[in-house]
């Protein structure tokens, strides 16, 4: 009896093996059955498509016309099922694909996307994608490969690989520096115009800075000229020689190369922070992923570990995975 739903994958490819090892013998030790397994899914089949597909005798299997038109499709059946594991494969071990990598302005421009452009240079195939977010974002829920977060992770679903730590010192222009008041020790800062990150909660109500070198600690309470939570303005003006700024290393270095900023109150440093690079957990990680988890890991910890203490004497604790 004919029905109107699509034949059994299973049954096809017994009857694809059938009509290409000739007999049910064949076929079964093929598909690593019994013979009558095979018997019972063409059966199966015959009923399904209400037709006789086998002409069957004691010496051969010959096919009918019905037959002969099935076996070009089943064929086809197992090229294309054959042709799936070949492409997964091919997916998984090539560098190929979209990538979608988050992380904040600052490491955005000054870190991540000079590693990005190597990467995509290396590995052609793959599709890179940035987005800049400044703020906390759920890989998982958003859709994101990897992530850079700093300070905390706390999410037991999630890889956190650590990249390294991220100190503030501060800096100013020397024409700025060259009008203002003496500033030799953290108290001098009262005098000087502040330029204030605010991208952190104070702890009070008037804002201050908390200034350490080698176990002393300062507070020093500062009056802002300018305030933002990012540091693109703050570097600006600090550039422009609007006061002082604390700032990565990594955003300043090449304003201190060219002269345009220098550092202040040397072996003085505000706060430091780990960072990390975040991911949904995968076994077995996809190629694409180890290629870039191969290619930013290392270069990224030299990075901060080459500029979270410009010769500045500040002790930093071991990376731990």
């Amino acid at each position: 009896m004919r029905t109107n739903t699509l034949p059994d994958a299973t049954a096809l490819l017994a009857f694809d093996a059938l009509v290409r090892r000739g007999s049910f013998t064949a076929a079964a030790e093929e598909l690593d059955c019994t013979k009558s397994r095979v018997s019972q899914l063409i059966k199966a089949l015959e009923k399904d498509l209400g037709t006789v597909l086998v002409l069957r005798n004691t010496r051969r299997v010959a096919l009918t016309e019905t037959g002969q038109q099935l076996a070009r499709h089943a064929d086809k059946l197992r090229s294309l099922l054959e042709r799936v594991r070949i492409d997964i494969n091919e997916a998984e071990n090539e560098v190929s694909g979209p990538l979608v990598i988050s992380c904040g302005t600052s490491f955005a421009q000054h870190l991540i996307a000079p590693l990005l452009a190597e990467l995509a240079l290396k590995h052609p195939g793959l599709q890179l994608k940035l987005q800049v977010e400044n703020r906390l974002q759920d890989p998982v829920a958003e859709g994101l490969d990897f992530c850079v977060r700093t300070r905390y992770v706390n999410d037991e679903a999630l890889v956190a690989k650590p990249l390294g730590y991220v100190r503030e010192w501060a800096f100013a222009a020397p024409d700025y520096l060259a009008k203002s008041p003496p500033l030799e020790e953290p108290e001098d800062l009262i005098q000087h115009r502040i330029l204030l990150d605010t991208s952190r909660p104070q702890q009070g109500e008037a804002p201050e800075w908390r200034l350490e070198n080698q176990g002393l600690q300062r507070r020093i309470p500062v009056r802002p000229v300018i305030s933002s939570h990012q540091y693109g303005p703050l570097l600006s003006a600090a550039i422009a020689g609007n006061g002082i700024a604390l700032l990565p290393y990594y955003c300043v270095r090449q304003y201190l190369a060219s002269g345009q900023l220098v550092p202040v109150l040397p072996g003085w440093s505000h706060d430091y922070w780990p960072v990390f690079l975040v991911y949904p957990y995968r076994h077995p990680l996809p190629r694409k992923y180890q290629a870039f988890i191969q290619h930013v890991v290392p270069r990224l910890r030299a990075l901060l570990k080459s500029e979270i203490d410009p010769d500045q004497g500040a002790d930093m604790p071991p990376l731990s995975e």
